[in-house]
């Protein structure tokens, strides 16, 4: 879809690049979304403009190009698929104004300007204002918060500072090529999901968080839209299942309560997730609107069932804490999803399978497992480096003398088995029937039977010959 302007433009045709094939395993159903904010932004300036996701096209970039192209904005979020996206990148000439953002190259803006010599500018964190600076002509040396070439050399100009989302913004869903359904390891559920950003940053210092501060260390004040806005962007989509990428959702539990209020006055029927802290246990009055309103998962940060790694990890609860919000929690209608890291310093084997009968006896619904991390700014490479038994991997994963990052996985694969037993799977059925999840029945009934085939068809995932880390003894400690 194309956007067209009765003025003069500044671009005659802008393209907006998600440049992967692939970005998580097996997860293939999440829009572009901080792409879309992007082209919101650039649409008043330009005379056409595209986007295309090239994990849902057959095509390259250059297939896109046209003689009036102007500008071409590249996401670069995550750190799969390096070389397709360079190549991507590499393959916009140099006469066309070429802009790369997204966390991955905010967090080495130098590293992708020498790989990628043809492009211009790099925009560090939050792109909106920055994009809409550079659209207006303001001088590259002018605008806080971006790296850019000049006269043979890489200048980084001052980190910007992060003010409050503006509630004039909002993703350009409509320039979609193709629909967005759930689709988990390949299969397609039939069921369209949306993104929805109604927040950004998150007051809490977990030592093992990154995503709370800007690339460039500093710390990203919580900042979220009104809740007018919030309802009106929900009103405006169509898709039945809404998953919120706020770090935080729950900061504000008033500005929640608004949010309900506003959904049930409209009648907005949709099925909303959420990433959220366990203290909103203490506020029964939002979670029963919350019920109402259609919130049926909380994604809550548990991260360990060992009292001395929450007191490292600065989470502000306890074991005993947790079992007590949980107590709170699990009689809502809401399903609880646990985060829970592996590998953390300090933890045994031993301590880690606790995990399963932990999370059984809190109630929760569902458990997600990621292995502990080193990230910019985080403040755990210096954890690390503290604690010579454990080392960094190439890609960041943390793993020790006692267990490799295979055998990491190996254990994470154990205690899925352990905790998603039958009975759970009960649980997680009759949760979803009581929070209305019939209702995407005749939708996934038709491919109910194709499903089913694609899972008995599937090849079991070979073992790897080598990971990074499976040796106990690296060539040398790493750091990130």
């Amino acid at each position: 879809m194309m956007l067209t302007l009765k003025t003069e433009p500044v671009f005659k045709h802008v393209l907006c690049v998600y440049p992967y094939r692939r970005v998580q395993r097996g997860v293939g159903f999440v829009p572009p979304l901080g792409l879309e904010y992007i082209a919101a932004v650039v649409a008043p300036f330009a005379g056409s403009l595209d986007l295309v996701d090239l994990r849902k096209e057959a095509r390259r970039t250059r297939d896109f190009l046209r003689p009036e192209t102007e500008l071409v904005c590249f996401s670069v979020n995550w750190d799969c698929d390096a070389a397709f996206m360079r190549d991507e990148i590499c393959s916009v000439p140099p006469r066309i104004l070429t802009v790369l953002g997204g966390r991955h190259a905010s967090e080495d803006p130098e590293r992708w300007l020498t790989l990628c010599p043809n492009a211009a500018v790099v925009v560090r964190g939050d792109g909106e204002e920055i994009v809409e600076e550079l659209c207006r002509g303001v001088p590259l040396e002018s605008i806080a918060g971006i790296s850019f070439r000049k006269d043979g050399r890489i200048v980084h100009n001052a980190a910007r500072k992060l003010g409050p989302i503006r509630d004039d913004i909002m993703p350009l869903r409509r320039l979609r090529r193709q629909p967005y359904p759930v689709l988990l390891g390949g299969l397609n559920f039939g069921i369209e999901v949306e993104l929805v950003s109604g927040s950004r940053g998150c007051p809490f210092n977990c030592t093992f968080c990154s995503f709370s501060r800007n690339p460039w260390g500093d710390k990203r004040p919580w900042s979220g839209r009104s809740p007018e806005s919030v309802v009106e962007e929900l009103a405006s989509i169509s898709a039945p299942l809404v998953i919120f990428v706020d770090d935080l959702f729950t900061c504000d539990m008033d500005r929640v309560e608004r949010i309900c209020d506003l959904i049930l006055q409209r009648g907005i029927r949709r099925k909303y997730v959420v990433n959220a802290r366990l203290e909103i246990a203490r506020r029964p009055d939002v979670l029963r609107k919350m019920e109402r309103a259609g919130f049926v998962g909380l994604l809550v940060g548990i991260e360990s069932a060992q009292d001395k790694t929450l007191r490292s990890m600065r989470k502000g609860f306890d074991t005993a804490g947790i079992r007590e919000y949980c107590a709170v929690l699990r009689d809502y209608r809401i399903s609880l999803l646990g985060y829970f890291i592996l590998g953390n310093i300090g933890e045994t084997k031993e301590q880690m399978l606790q995990i399963a009968p932990f999370a059984h006896e809190l109630g929760l619904d569902a458990v997600i497992f990621s292995i502990l991390q080193v990230r910019p700014y985080s403040g755990l490479d210096e954890l690390v480096a503290a604690n010579p038994a454990y080392h960094v991997a190439e890609d960041g994963k943390v793993f020790s003398d006692e267990l490799s990052i295979k055998e990491l996985r190996q254990l994470r694969g154990r205690i899925n088995r352990e905790f998603y037993t039958a009975g759970q799977v009960l649980q997680i059925l009759g949760k979803g029937a009581r929070q209305g999840g019939l209702a995407f029945l005749p939708g996934l009934l038709p491919r109910l039977p194709r499903l089913l085939l694609q899972l008995a068809m599937r090849p079991r995932r070979r073992a790897r010959r080598h990971e990074p880390g499976d040796s106990i003894q690296p060539e040398s400690s790493r750091r990130a």
